[in-house]
């Protein structure tokens, strides 16, 4: 493995890499990708396609999106909330 492969990224270019991700897939929603407790991340995505799903298949496209993101295991292990919110919900 070259050096690339072993540097490990900040948080700031882990947090860039899934915001990126999720907003190819959500580009008109709010995507919020932010600090969490000491160094762990928060995402949170409000949306319309979340309207008519269970809290699980919201988990599921969210997940789905942020193991595409060329991201490490340990790097996805970083992500300590996922926040999939529906419009619907906020009303």
């Amino acid at each position: 493995m070259g050096k690339a492969a072993t540097r490990k990224r900040s948080r700031t270019q882990i947090k860039k890499i899934l915001s990126e991700a999720l907003r190819q897939e959500f580009p008109h929603d709010t995507v919020d990708v932010s600090d969490g407790y000491k160094d762990n991340i928060h995402v949170v995505v409000v949306s319309r396609a979340f309207d008519e799903m269970s809290e699980r298949e919201k988990q599921q496209v969210l997940w789905r999106v942020i193991d595409r993101a060329e991201l490490t295991e340990e790097e996805k292990q970083r992500i300590s909330l996922v926040y999939p919110v529906s419009i619907r919900e906020l009303k």
